[in-house]
């Protein structure tokens, strides 16, 4: 598990709008008879909420040190009688009880982030009252092709023939398969957005996640790259959007996912992409696979994956594959 720093966590709670639409969700479904749990939960800001909205009992459970933060907080406000800090992963630990809340904010850019996806799945089938809630209760996941010069730019060019001398060009495969985030202007977002995955938390059988998605190009402009984003859904209508389109501005920001060089389109062509997330041991591999056409033709095909951007030891080889078939990269 990631562990932040106390400014992150501060980042997080200034991010108003993220921390609104939880505090509104919450507002919404918190009863003084409520059992809640909060999973991945930091400084403890959402289960400490929950007790303000009067919950009957609240448990936090974060695997970090700074869940001593929450405990020391929880005291300062007169909720440690009723707010329980538990270090540890949730899927390690057992309750005394059903609840009829969780809450949840354990991904990053994207949903799909470390063991995030299995968590929830792990703590709603435990622990979870066959009426209980989820906050959020859905998020959907959007695509749209990005112009993006500068970034592709520094990201792929940098390993050049004539590096102060030296020529890094064997390096330059490897970064063009390593997505990044980002925070794009609307300018720089070149087709409509597409949907490519909802997760609906309630009804979530797999931590995996694919779809896929294609655009009809109505006006010429050069692309560089996919870039994805999700809304956020929680409670009887309150949401926010990641969108680089919605005017909202969050902490997450986008993920672009480059491709190994940019491609000028025109008016008729069209791109079709597949976008997966893996779960494959402790964290994500994604894949994103992309064919530009042209006239009736195939003007020009991408396969890319993280898996193979990132420098991996035959050791660490074997123990991904150990814990769960990976995804075939290279075909």
């Amino acid at each position: 598990m990631p562990t932040y720093a106390l400014r992150e966590y501060a980042g997080m709670i200034l991010d108003e709008g993220r921390t609104q639409a939880y505090v509104e969700s919450l507002k919404r479904r918190v009863t003084t008879e409520s059992v809640v749990l909060d999973i991945g939960a930091g400084t403890g800001v959402f289960a400490l909420m929950a007790a303000r909205f009067g919950a009957r009992k609240v448990y936090a459970i974060e695997p970090n040190d700074v869940v001593h933060f929450g405990q020391r907080v929880a005291e300062q406000n007169g909720f440690d009688g009723r707010v329980e800090f538990i270090q540890g992963l949730s899927t390690e630990v057992e309750l005394p009880e059903k609840v009829d809340l969780i809450v949840f904010e354990i991904h990053g850019v994207l949903p799909a982030y470390e063991r995030s996806l299995s968590s929830i799945m792990d703590a709603r089938d435990r622990f979870l009252k066959p009426a209980g809630c989820l906050i959020p209760c859905r998020e959907t996941l959007w695509a749209a092709l990005a112009d993006v010069p500068r970034r592709h730019r520094d990201l792929a060019d940098v390993w050049g023939p004539d590096v102060f001398g030296i020529d890094m060009t064997a390096i330059r495969p490897s970064a063009v398969n390593m997505w990044q985030r980002a925070q794009l202007s609307p300018s720089e977002v070149v087709t409509s957005p597409a949907r490519w995955a909802v997760i609906d938390y309630a009804a979530l059988q797999s931590p995996d996640l694919r779809g896929e998605i294609s655009w009809a190009i109505d006006n010429p402009r050069t692309a560089h790259g996919v870039c994805a984003w999700f809304d956020w859904d929680g409670v009887d209508g309150v949401a926010f959007s990641n969108s680089p389109l919605s005017g909202e501005r969050h902490i997450f920001g986008q993920a672009f996912f480059p491709w190994p060089q940019p491609v000028d389109l025109r008016r008729g062509d069209e791109v079709c992409v597949q976008l997966r997330a893996d779960a494959v041991a402790s964290s994500y591999v994604y894949r994103w696979e992309t064919s530009v056409r042209r006239d009736g033709g195939v003007l020009t095909t991408f396969q890319q994956s993280d898996f193979l951007g990132v420098p991996l030891s035959p050791e660490r080889l074997r123990k991904l594959s150990g814990a769960r078939a990976v995804p075939r990269y290279c075909d």
